[in-house]
């Protein structure tokens, strides 16, 4: 069951990878303007744009919010996988045993410290690298990475691209849930441990 799982999360989070369909030739001189008409995505849930802060009217800033949106579901993706695995599995080292997301960091960052600073060093270093967006490529598009699992056909990608959104949008939402609720049960575990504490010491008073 856990490898079940961990396994449907792999397959869930595997669209992130595939690229962004590439921008038509006629918008490839101004990449970093693009429409919202232009935009997969916009009017599935709502039946039309749904933009009631009129982000959609600066057009220049359109290509940017499109592939941090990307960005961040991907990360997102990732991150509600990487949960997933932590509660059954973890590296050979008794640093990385804790099961909770939040108390596994504040445990890393207390008895390992640096090694916090190399995983943040890694993110900066992908981020100013092969992660950074070329202007001349669509929205989320990393070079060429991701290009075998590319369909073929226009209605295909776009499809493909929809489920990438949707479920990176989907991702973004439960692990903020997750993370709240990681951190909730934290403080009730804390206080009870706490309660307890002091119930034990007024019997001993006794």
């Amino acid at each position: 069951m856990k490898l079940l799982a961990a396994l449907t999360g792999i397959l869930a989070t595997a669209s992130a990878f595939v690229p962004s369909a590439p921008l038509p030739s006629g918008r490839r001189s101004s990449a970093l303007r693009m429409s919202a008409s232009d935009m997969i995505g916009i009017d599935v849930e709502t039946g039309g744009l749904f933009d009631p802060l009129g982000f959609s009217k600066d057009e220049q800033s359109l290509y940017r919010y499109r592939a941090v949106e990307l960005k961040h579901g991907r990360v997102a993706m990732l991150a509600c996988l990487g949960t997933l695995v932590q509660s059954y599995t973890h590296l050979p080292d008794d640093v990385f045993s804790n099961p909770r997301p939040l108390a596994a960091l504040a445990q890393i960052s207390t008895q390992r410290p640096l090694a916090v600073l190399q995983i943040v060093l890694a993110l900066v270093f992908i981020e100013v690298t092969s992660g950074k967006q070329d202007p001349e490529l669509a929205p989320g598009q990393i070079g060429r990475f991701g290009e075998a699992f590319k369909p073929e056909g226009e209605e295909e990608m776009a499809a493909v691209q929809l489920k990438e959104l949707k479920n990176g949008r989907l991702a973004m939402i439960a692990i903020i849930g997750q993370t709240f609720l990681n951190y909730r049960n934290r403080v009730l575990r804390a206080s009870k441990t706490s309660k307890t504490t002091k119930d034990t010491e007024k019997e001993d008073l006794r």
